[in-house]
């Protein structure tokens, strides 16, 4: 764990403890489905900041699963030519 994610799990559990309650920090990031249903009641709260406090110790945990992207359908080039060819 580096530094930054160090200090963002930091000010997680102190801030998650005001709204859910004492929080392991050992077991949010070693225990998947604790972690799991920790962020549920994070994202169940209505503190924007710790939402989006958690969204960012996700990220950096890689606890956040990227989105599939689509990409556009390829466009049918141009018909350049005219009817002589």
């Amino acid at each position: 764990m580096d530094n930054q994610s160090f200090i963002t799990l930091s000010k997680f559990t102190i801030e998650a403890r005001k709204s859910i309650g004492a929080i392991n920090p050992a077991r949010l990031i070693k225990d998947r489905d604790y972690s799991d249903a920790i962020f549920q009641k994070i994202d169940a709260s209505d503190n924007a900041d710790l939402i989006l406090l958690g969204l960012e110790l996700r990220n950096q945990l890689g606890l956040l699963e990227p989105e599939e992207i689509t990409a556009a359908p390829a466009q049918a080039e141009k018909y350049m030519f005219g009817a002589r060819g």
